[in-house]
């Protein structure tokens, strides 16, 4: 993107509400979508024919998963920054897109003018991961094979948002009441997101569960 031009954006997703409502939002916000598709070979076409300066890619397509759409893209050394379009917030997910090579990752529970800020952060150069700023540097693109070996050897990659949470409250020395008063949920919710985490770590107890936990750096150290 060079002087005060718009810029442009090409939108990659399978539901119709997304192509079709998104770009008169954006186009409010200051940015021009060129094109949109529905399936990853669609996306990879008019994405190579545009060149935008960002590639808005859902995370799940028909025909293509939104982490092999962005390898496929960066195969082509496209000049188009990438950012993944997500239903939820998992880090797991962060941590595959930034090991991908992705400029960004926005949810889609963030507000249109996220997205718009998120869009333009990345069109100039910058990165954005749900929060701008949150990675300081690209990092360079990597086998598959490689990525998922790290996700394998790291355990917490596959815990939530919700359930690191409440595992770093366990850490605290937080009982289950408390931590349903401070994160607004229930105690059963609790104890459910308790027994997942014992079960997604294969730990034997809570303290086993904050040991790993702690040793791979997904909640701080006591």
């Amino acid at each position: 993107m060079t002087g005060s031009m718009q810029p442009t954006v090409v939108i990659v997703d399978p539901h119709a509400a997304v192509r079709e409502g998104l770009p008169p939002l954006l186009e409010r916000d200051g940015l021009t979508v060129v094109a949109t598709a529905a399936t990853g070979d669609g996306g990879e076409a008019v994405i190579q024919q545009h060149q935008p300066d960002v590639a808005l890619l859902a995370l799940t397509l028909a025909d293509a998963d939104g982490i092999v759409l962005l390898r496929r893209l960066l195969q082509r050394d496209l000049r188009s920054a990438v950012v993944l379009y997500t239903e939820d917030e998992e880090p797991q997910q962060t941590a595959l897109a930034v090991h991908a090579g992705a400029a960004g990752v926005v949810s889609k529970r963030r507000p249109i003018a996220t997205l718009a800020d998120a869009l333009r952060v990345v069109a100039g150069g910058g990165l954005w991961f749900n929060e701008p700023g949150a990675a300081e540097e690209p990092v360079p693109p990597r086998r598959p094979s490689a990525i998922f070996a790290d996700l394998c050897q790291r355990r917490t990659a596959t815990l939530s948002e919700a359930e690191l949470r409440v595992l770093a409250l366990v850490a605290a020395g937080s009982s289950t009441e408390a931590m349903a008063d401070e994160l607004g949920l229930s105690p059963h919710t609790v104890r459910t997101h308790l027994r997942n985490v014992m079960r997604k770590l294969e730990a034997s107890s809570r303290a086993h569960a904050v040991a790993i936990a702690m040793r791979e750096e997904a909640i701080p150290a006591a």
